[in-house]
C-alpha cells in the first residue's frame, strides 16, 4: 500500500509540474510526457537503492544506551533482542549490532547468550581489547564457581597490553590475583586502577576496600590514614610531567637514624635486542623479595613508566608493599627489574627482564640489572 501511494503522490506532483508543457502541440509535449512518467520510477528506484524501506512498518531501534532503559517489561527486552538478533541475521559483520546484543543479553542475566554474542564480535574486531574484556568478564558469569581461568587472564592480559589503561581488565586482574592467592600482585593491579579513579567517588572508594582486604590477608595492621592515600600520593605524582623523574626515586624520607638502612642502589640497562623491542611507554617494574623466600609474594614493587634506560635508582623502606613488613627487616633481598609489555606485573611471554641477583643490605655497592632475558 505505501508503494501504491507513494507512486501516486509522486506521479501527481509530476502532472501537475509539467501540465504548461503539455498545452498546444509543441515539441516539448513528448518530453514532458516522458518526464511525468520517469520522475516517479526514478524516485522510487533510488529510495529502494540507497533509501532505507526495511524502516517501513518497522519501529527505529533504540540508541545502544538506551535499550535497557526503554523496556518497562520483560515482554518489551525479549521484543528488542529478537528485533536485534533479526536484523543480526541481514548485518553478520555489524560488529556494534553485536556489542548492542551482548550489553542487552547481559543486562537480562543471559549470560550464555551473551557469551556467544561477544564471541562473533571478537571474530569481527580480533583485536579489540574492549571485546576482549567483555569476554573474559562473561565466560566468568558462565563459569560455575564464578572463578577467572586461564584462557580469561589470557585475554585480559592481552588487553592491557593493548590498552594499559583497561579499568576493567586492571579490577579482573586484581580478582584473578586474589583468588589464586596473590594479594601483593592484587594490589599492584588495584593500585594502578586506583590511579585512573577520580579520588573520594565511589568507585575508587571500593577499590580502596579492596586494597585493604588483599593487605589484611598479608597481615598488615589498620594504618593511620586512609586505605589507599599513599596509591593515590603516587598518582598525583605521576601526572606531572616529569613523571619519569618523580617515578625513579621514591618520596623524600625523613633523615634515617644512624645504623639504618639507607637504602641500596640499583642501575638498571638493557641489552641491545631488549631496547629494541621495549615501546617508549613501557612500563617497568623493579620487584624486591626476601633471599630466603624467591617465590611468594614480593617484599615490595618499583613502577617506573617509560623508563630512560640506563636508569639509575635506590630502593629503600618506601618501596615496601606493606608498612608493617620493611625491606630493611631483611638481611638478604633479591632484585630483578621486569619490563611488562601487557601492564601488568606478572611475567608474560615477550616481556623482557633481568637475571635475579641477590645482594646484602649492608652493601653499599651499586647493583647492576640487564634487561636482557625474554620471557618465553
Amino acid at each position: 500500500m505505501f508503494w501504491v501511494l507513494a507512486g501516486i503522490a509522486l506521479f501527481v506532483g509530476a502532472l501537475i509540474t509539467f501540465l504548461p508543457l503539455l498545452r498546444g502541440k509543441t515539441f516539448w509535449q513528448p518530453a514532458a510526457l516522458a518526464l511525468i512518467f520517469m520522475i516517479p520510477a526514478a524516485a522510487l528506484w533510488l529510495y529502494t537503492a540507497i533509501g532505507t524501506p526495511e524502516a517501513i512498518g518497522i519501529k527505529p531501534t533504540p540508541a545502544p544506551h538506551s535499550v535497557a532503559a526503554n523496556a518497562s517489561d520483560p515482554g518489551e527486552m525479549d521484543s528488542m533482542i529478537d528485533g536485534l538478533r533479526s536484523r543480526l541475521t541481514e548485518s553478520p559483520e555489524d560488529f556494534d549490532g553485536w556489542m548492542l546484543l551482548a550489553r542487552t543479553l547481559k543486562t537480562t542475566q543471559r549470560y550464555p547468550e551473551a557469551l556467544e554474542a561477544l564471541q562473533v564480535a571478537q571474530r569481527i574486531r580480533p583485536d579489540d581489547p574492549l571485546v576482549m574484556v567483555e569476554l573474559a568478564e562473561a565466560r566468568i558469569f558462565v563459569s560455575a564457581e564464578g572463578r577467572i581461568d586461564d584462557d580469561s587472564i589470557f585475554l585480559l592480559e592481552r588487553a592491557l597490553a593493548l590498552d594499559p589503561q583497561q579499568q576493567k581488565a586492571l579490577w579482573l586482574m586484581g580478582i584473578a590475583s586474589a583468588q589464586a592467592d596473590d594479594f601483593a600482585f592484587a594490589i599492584s593491579y588495584w593500585q594502578s586502577l586506583l590511579a585512573l579513579l577520580e579520588p573520594g567517588s565511589q568507585v575508587a572508594q571500593s577499590v580502596q576496600q579492596q586494597i585493604a582486604e588483599a593487605e589484611s590477608h598479608l597481615g598488615m595492621e589498620p594504618a593511620s590514614m586512609p586505605v589507599g592515600t599513599a596509591a593515590l600520593a603516587q598518582a598525583e605524582q605521576q601526572a606531572e610531567p616529569e613523571a619519569q623523574e618523580i617515578q625513579a626515586e621514591p618520596p623524600e624520607q625523613p633523615p634515617a637514624e644512624a645504623g639504618a638502612w639507607p637504602g641500596t642502589a640499583i642501575r638498571i640497562s638493557a641489552s641491545e635486542a631488549a631496547r629494541a623491542a621495549i615501546p617508549p611507554n613501557a612500563l617497568m617494574f623493579v620487584i624486591i623479595r626476601s633471599a630466603a623466600m624467591a617465590v611468594g609474594p614480593p617484599l615490595g614493587v618499583r613502577r617506573v613508566i617509560g623508563p630512560d634506560l640506563p636508569l639509575d635508582m635506590t630502593l629503600t623502606d618506601a618501596d615496601s608493599m606493606i608498612a608493617e613488613r620493611k625491606i630493611s627487616l631483611e638481611s638478604e633481598i633479591q632484585l630483578q627489574a621486569r619490563v611488562s609489555l601487557s601492564g601488568t606485573p606478572g611475567a608474560a611471554r615477550g616481556d623482557w627482564q633481568s637475571a635475579p641477583v641477590t645482594v646484602s643490605l649492608d652493601s653499599r655497592e651499586t647493583v647492576e640489572l640487564v634487561l636482557d632475558q625474554q620471557v618465553e
